[in-house]
């Protein structure tokens, strides 16, 4: 049997011609608002952790058409609205990551980009904002000691943080002794701090100049909301416009010891961290950077389920050009290959999210169990997992773009609209062009090549 020519049944392959309503047959007042189901369903979990984890996505699906109604607004105010943080705090997606100990849920690494990709199909710039804020809660809950996670926690029950390696030149870091306790004396300024709008404290990077005759060392701080401003620089891009990506001043601020850490748990880990023996859960026991890009391929797969959604939309209510009959595009072959292989491309990138975050969790259970070190070339490959996925959504997205048609080239459009936010990701220096030689060489370096 062809599988060219033939079905699962043995029955001819035939396009038909859809009734009224959607490529499903729905007869929804806005055929794309619901859109195709997602293939990330919720896997592998014991029944109170399905529910709760079934539970927050419910909650982001009965968020999606609010946050689509928002998101020109979310665009002029460069961040999501007051009342969209507060519905993100009371459906708990702040508390995905945090440990149970601590008042959380301790859903883990795949929970969390599940979460953040449902946000995503409402407004790509509003889980932007969200995830990279609490997605922090697990290097803080992974890498700082207990005195500092349970201070920073405990302060609100729950983490709203950027994180910025992105310093301007006028960074001053002194050691200093205030009231007995010692620690340091931040200033400066961090650039592209997603979250900052709502955060409860800032995790700033920066190089620590040496104690006597030893070499500079990366460090990250937690500096507290009253120590620094969020400057209203953000906004003037082409995409991720609502992304409260603004730039964050820290003025003059004293940073006790405790809630410095240096930054080792960067691009690699062996055995287990103070997360890990703290919490008891070795999901608190991998590399920072093995999650770092996970988030934006979350964002990216969500995005393109959006797209999907819009698209479908459009192609059912609109004739194709250049046919006979006033045939929808919908019921044009064209069109349906459009839609179809889109759909297989952004199918494969929820996929190879949740993926990875399953991936993240068994290496660093395998890490911390001793069994084997969650390596430099395991995490670049992870990473670069990430970024395939984010590039078939960006095909995904500019495939529909282009047979969309021009009247949705407005600046209204929401296809548009995603289009811009893939483009942003897009312009993002950590492209797999430069990840791609950095993994093989690290891959012929433990080979011994």
């Amino acid at each position: 049997m062809s599988r060219n020519s033939q079905t699962g049944d043995g029955g001819s392959v035939h396009l038909r011609k859809l009734g009224p309503g959607t490529l499903a047959g729905r007869t929804d007042e806005y055929p794309g608002e619901a859109g195709p189901g997602s293939i990330g369903v919720v896997v592998g979990r014991d029944e109170s952790a399905r529910e709760q984890l079934e539970a927050l996505l419910d909650a982001a699906r009965t968020l999606r058409p609010r946050l689509r109604a928002e998101q020109a607004d979310t665009e002029e105010r460069g961040v999501y609205s007051p009342e969209m943080h507060q519905a993100f705090l009371k459906a708990g997606f702040f508390r995905v990551l945090l440990p149970k100990s601590l008042g959380g849920f301790e859903l883990g690494v795949e929970a969390f980009y599940q979460v953040i990709t449902e946000v995503a199909r409402g407004c790509p710039s509003s889980a932007w904002c969200l995830c990279l804020a609490a997605g922090h809660t697990l290097p803080l809950a992974s890498y700082w000691p207990e005195e500092a996670q349970r201070e920073i926690f405990g302060e609100h029950g729950y983490l709203v943080s950027p994180m910025s390696s992105n310093a301007q030149q006028d960074v001053v870091v002194t050691r200093e002794e205030q009231n007995g306790v010692r620690g340091l004396r931040i200033s400066g300024t961090w650039r592209y701090c997603s979250g900052s709008p709502y955060s409860t404290h800032f995790m700033a990077s920066f190089v620590l100049p040496p104690e006597g005759d030893g070499e500079p060392t990366a460090h990250c701080a937690v500096v507290p909301r009253s120590s620094y401003v969020v400057l209203e620089d953000w906004g003037a891009i082409v995409g991720m416009r609502g992304s409260g990506s603004q730039s964050i001043r820290v003025e003059n601020a004293f940073v006790p010891d405790h809630h410095v850490v240096e930054s080792t748990w960067m691009s690699s880990l062996s055995g287990d961290t103070v997360g890990s023996r703290l919490h008891g859960n070795s999901i608190y026991g991998g590399p920072f950077m093995a999650f770092a890009e996970g988030e934006i391929a979350a964002i990216a797969a969500g995005m393109g389920l959006a797209a999907i959604d819009e698209y479908e939309q459009i192609i059912t209510t609109s004739k194709a050009p250049w046919s006979d009959g006033g045939l929808r595009r919908c019921d044009h072959p064209v069109w349906q290959g459009k839609f179809g292989t889109a759909l297989a491309l952004v199918d494969s990138a929820v996929a190879m999210s949740a993926r990875g975050g399953q991936m993240y969790e068994e290496f660093a259970r395998r890490s911390v169990a001793g069994l084997e070190p969650f390596s430099a070339e395991r995490v670049l490959r992870l990473n670069n997992l990430y970024l395939i996925a984010e590039n078939q959504v960006c095909e995904a997205i500019t495939m529909m773009m282009h047979s969309a048609g021009s009247r949705h080239s407005v600046s209204s459009s929401r296809i548009l609209r995603y289009f811009r936010d893939m483009l942003t990701v897009q312009t993002i220096t950590d492209q797999l062009d430069l990840f791609a030689v950095a993994t093989t060489q690290e891959h012929l370096a433990a080979d011994g090549g």
